[in-house]
């Protein structure tokens, strides 16, 4: 009876967990503050500017991990063929959304960008990461 009643009671525990697939979803409702169609000039490039194309990261002749962020470099940068910084079939594999989730190495180091930047960065790769 007890080893019933164990195997019952981690039957249920497990059943009750839910596994996220590394997915970050926003405590906020961003729908309010990300408009249907995403623009790269007007909506991704001021987030990278003043998150990641800072002094000593990703600017300048040396940006790091041979990243330059900056709004004229940027766009190229992220869409180097080959590099898995954009995943436009599921955004939450990119580098990109992974580099920004991440608990152990985050981006930006300085701080972890406002969930509503991040869902708009991946909602503009859902779109195709189109340069408009």
């Amino acid at each position: 009876m007890l080893k019933i009643s164990l195997f019952i009671l981690i039957l249920t525990l497990v059943s009750s967990c839910e596994y996220n697939k590394g997915e970050v979803k926003p405590a906020v409702d961003c729908s309010t503050v990300i408009p249907s169609t995403v623009s790269f000039s007007a909506d991704i490039v001021p987030v990278l500017t003043k998150s990641c194309a800072t002094a000593g990261c990703h600017s300048g002749a040396s940006p790091q991990g041979n990243l330059n962020l900056e709004a004229n470099n940027a766009y190229a940068q992220l869409n180097k063929s080959g590099s898995g910084y954009l995943n436009v079939s599921n955004p939450h594999n990119s580098i990109l959304y992974i580099s920004l989730v991440s608990t152990t190495d985050p981006m930006p180091p300085t701080g972890a960008l406002d969930p509503c930047a991040v869902e708009l960065i991946v909602k503009w790769m859902s779109q195709g990461t189109k340069n408009n």
